[in-house]
């Protein structure tokens, strides 16, 4: 049975930042607790780049973590905000399939997953027993490019009776970007304040582009002039330019329809982002043996933030450092850099229930 959450469920948001740009803006959940502070990480420098972060493990006490942003905007509005289940796909160690799975808890509402198997590490192994323990319902298959037959055991062999609206990986739906487009502004704001100096690059992982793609329209929005250095954490066919331009595009389009200024809105996304400066790269040099698999340098990288209080994973943030450091190892950038860190590190030891082992699939041997 899922654990009770101490945090009430979630009301609607008062107006902040985005909310206060457009002429009708859509609705919005206060989970998230914004605005996440930023740090010097003079460990994490490299020759004469000076190192930030972006503490967006911060963002929440049930859990943290960039999908918190998305899941304000995406919960609030259609299809997303009746009552009836979602359903979603993700590793077996999802960080977006976990973070829906509590606040879907919250509402009282279920969470249906199609899930695919990914290496075991003790993350991945400790994020699997809170989803399990949170009584989501499972198609489970063994390999990702076998996740058309969980859609077909979902749709057509073990149908439920009530079948869920289905949510894009990531939460990264044009709604989902909005939480990074305000986390743009954020940003934005927090430089003007003074708390870090303008980046010169940004260094932020990327799968399924929602965060990545808000982040830069809402620093274009700011007039934030910044190179976006985007560490994928997937293969090529899974991430690659037009993706990001059609996600880009999209989450602009939904700006749009929402009363964006008029100044934001001509030329697209592309115009925004070309007017403010903001540019982008995707960097594929971390992704090793495919989504999930731990590498060498990922390894370290949580080894090494650990001792310095900041909690990594190697499926993204982990990483991203490991892209961070060698991007800045082979061509040194003037100016300071900042790492965003999207992980949500808290505590999941009150959501797992004992015994959850009896609940996974037979074929992931942990019975």
């Amino acid at each position: 049975m899922p654990h009770p959450s101490a945090d009430p469920v979630a009301a609607p948001a008062p107006r902040r930042g985005l909310e206060g740009l457009l002429g009708s803006p859509p609705a919005r959940l206060a989970l998230a607790q914004l605005p996440t502070p930023v740090e010097r990480a003079p460990w994490l420098d490299v020759g004469d780049s000076e190192v930030w972060v972006k503490r967006d493990d911060a963002t929440s006490s049930l859990y943290g973590g960039g999908k918190v942003r998305k899941l304000e905007w995406v919960l609030a509005n259609p299809p997303y905000d009746g009552s009836e289940p979602i359903v979603s796909v993700g590793g077996v160690g999802s960080h977006h399939l976990l973070a829906l799975a509590l606040y879907l808890g919250q509402q009282g509402r279920s969470l249906h997953a199609w899930t695919f198997a990914q290496a075991l590490t003790p993350h991945v192994r400790n994020n699997w027993g809170a989803l399990l323990s949170q009584g989501a319902r499972l198609w489970h298959v063994k390999r990702r490019v076998s996740l058309p037959w969980a859609w077909m055991g979902y749709r057509l062999w073990r149908r439920p009776q009530t079948p869920g609206i289905y949510m894009p990986a990531g939460a990264s739906t044009a709604m989902g970007c909005l939480g990074f487009v305000e986390a743009g502004l954020e940003l934005a704001e927090q430089i003007a304040a003074g708390q870090l100096p303008l980046p010169h690059t940004i260094f932020i992982t990327a799968g399924s582009a929602g965060s990545s793609a808000g982040l830069a329209l809402g620093l274009a929005m700011a007039g934030v002039s910044v190179h976006l250095h985007l560490v994928s954490s997937v293969e090529r066919w899974a991430f690659n330019r037009l993706l990001y331009r059609r996600m880009l595009a999209m989450a602009h389009r939904t700006l749009v329809q929402h009363g964006l200024p008029p100044e934001h809105a001509k030329g697209g996304a592309a115009g925004l982002l070309s007017r403010a400066g903001v540019r982008w790269s995707i960097d594929h040099s971390q992704v090793g043996g495919g989504y999930g698999e731990p590498t060498p340098d990922a390894s370290a990288a949580v080894e090494r933030s650990q001792g310095e209080g900041l909690r990594l994973e190697t499926t993204y943030t982990a990483k991203c450092v490991a892209g961070m450091r060698r991007a800045l190892s082979s061509q040194p950038v003037e100016g300071p850099v900042l790492f965003w860190n999207t992980h949500g590190a808290n505590d999941l030891s009150p959501h797992i229930e004992s015994g959850w082992e009896s609940l996974a699939p037979a074929s992931l041997g942990l019975g």
